[in-house]
């Protein structure tokens, strides 16, 4: 690792806090508008789902772009497209409307993640641990200062929180042609080859054990994030509480991200795989009988100490063993799988909830995947902290 490379990958971790800053902003604001603009109960979700449903199916396929083309330039377009979207929810007149615009800002994350992505596994090759966490800190912290931004601007209108989306993306824009500098890579000759990318993620087995350490972490975390706020109306918490514990599960997300990131280069990465998979599991028992704020509020940090750990991890490991040539495409389609079960363990949690009724059903099922992946890990994740790469390039 050298200290140029480190500056760089800062200077990735300012533009992928940058970028997501921007995509959070609006998020508060969108159930109410979204009702002024004529959506009932069941057009208030789509509008709110919408652009993570796009990035969750899109990025399967748009990584390839990072392949192609310049990695900046590929960034620079999804912050110049997400920038155009969120300026065109300013002047949207009906609901539709949103669905439309917020599908082209998924589509703009979609294209600019796995290009981030891509070029954090490039940049720190020799150190992947530590820079993988700088973007996922970056990031974390986005998640906690952008629904604050968007709640502040609210006051001003309802629309307000777009203006300053856009301008965000604007800035984040300037930001990648002055922070972003390809790393020396591999392109693809001709146009992407998207299906032979894929193919080459998925063909080697070890990928489906990295899937699962990262599943294990997403599952979960789609499930508690909706039932942990149910709970806790269900025991009296107030607004403010549930929102002080999600927001410290965010900041827990990005200083857990920087700081295991760097240790797991030290201390090796298979313990803190391990053993995430059991602070999640034991989370997830712990939110059975959690009955207050403060027992709530230390359920849920461990849970997301765990899940942090595990989803960061999963990364380090699959970036190390994809082919260069088709690095994009690859962490785009990872990425895309694993975000899948965010959609996935909401809908099997209410499905459970409906059926019977209880709160610790719905807790255990979260943890399912974290149980497996706890025998899995203990039992296949190879002792050394640098595998030998799934796909090596042919040789003439």
């Amino acid at each position: 690792m050298t200290r140029d490379n480190l500056g760089r990958m800062y200077g990735v971790g300012l533009m992928a806090f940058i970028l997501f800053l921007s995509t959070m902003v609006g998020v508060p604001v969108l159930p109410q508008l979204s009702k002024e603009l004529g959506a009932d109960a069941a057009g208030v979700p789509i509008v709110v789902s919408a652009a993570l449903a796009t990035v969750v199916l899109a990025q399967f396929f748009t990584g390839a772009l990072a392949d192609r083309f310049s990695k900046r330039a590929v960034v620079l377009a999804g912050a110049l497209l997400g920038s155009a979207s969120s300026l065109l929810c300013v002047v949207a007149t009906h609901w539709t409307h949103l669905v439309v615009f917020r599908v082209i800002g998924g589509l703009a994350d979609a294209i600019a993640m796995p290009a981030l992505l891509a070029l954090t596994a490039t940049l720190g090759r020799d150190r992947p641990g530590r820079f993988f966490g700088i973007l996922r800190g970056s990031q974390g912290l986005s998640y906690v200062i952008g629904p604050a931004l968007g709640s502040a601007f609210s006051f001003v209108s309802l629309r307000a929180p777009f203006w300053v989306d856009g301008l965000l993306s604007l800035v984040a824009s300037v930001a990648a042609i002055a922070l972003l500098k390809d790393a020396e890579e591999a392109r693809a000759e001709g146009g992407p080859n998207v299906f032979g990318g894929i193919r080459s993620t998925f063909s080697d087995r070890r990928v489906y054990l990295y899937l699962l350490m990262g599943i294990s972490g997403i599952f979960s975390f789609g499930i508690f994030y909706s039932f942990v706020p149910a709970k806790s109306q269900l025991i009296g918490l107030k607004a403010w509480q549930i929102g002080a514990i999600l927001s410290g599960g965010a900041l827990i997300f990005s200083l857990v991200s920087y700081t295991v990131g760097a240790l797991s280069e030290r201390w090796g990465r298979r313990m803190f795989v391990v053993a995430s998979q059991a602070v999640v599991v034991l989370s997830g028992v712990g939110l059975i009988f959690s009955d207050g704020f403060a027992s709530l509020c230390v359920s849920y940090g461990l849970f997301c100490l765990g899940e942090t750990t595990t989803y960061l991890l999963s990364l380090v490991y699959a970036a190390e063993g994809f082919d260069q040539r088709h690095l994009g495409t690859s962490m785009g389609a990872f990425d895309s799988v694993m975000d899948l079960s965010l959609f996935i363990g909401p809908l099997m949690a209410v499905s459970v909830y409906k059926s019977t009724g209880q709160m610790a059903p719905v807790f255990l099922l979260a943890v399912a995947p974290a149980a497996l992946a706890l025998f899995a890990t203990a039992l296949w994740l190879p002792r050394h902290d640098r595998p030998p790469r799934l796909h090596r390039r042919r040789t003439p």
